[in-house]
């Protein structure tokens, strides 16, 4: 999968970016961050040093994009569908 969504079910900002992606049938990698667990907030720290959700990583592209406005700019961008 290219695209992995980093977030948490209780984000409202992660909300957003799931209805855009779910909105246009995008195909992505949910992946849950337990910032309670020192695994899991160390390696969502590798890959968004601030710690905030969510980010979306694409791994094709080789890019990480943070912040739910930006991560809908950048779908609708790169990765468009049916819906803007």
């Amino acid at each position: 999968m290219t695209l992995v969504l980093h977030m948490h079910p209780l984000s409202s900002f992660c909300w957003k970016a799931l209805i855009a992606l779910y909105e246009n049938g995008t195909a992505f990698e949910p992946l849950i961050v337990n910032l309670g667990d020192e695994t899991s907030r160390a390696a969502f720290k590798k890959i968004w040093r601030i710690g905030k959700f969510p980010v979306l990583r694409d791994e094709a592209k080789n890019v990480t994009v943070a912040e739910s406005t930006i991560i809908i700019e950048y779908l609708d961008q790169y990765h468009p569908g049916p819906t803007r």
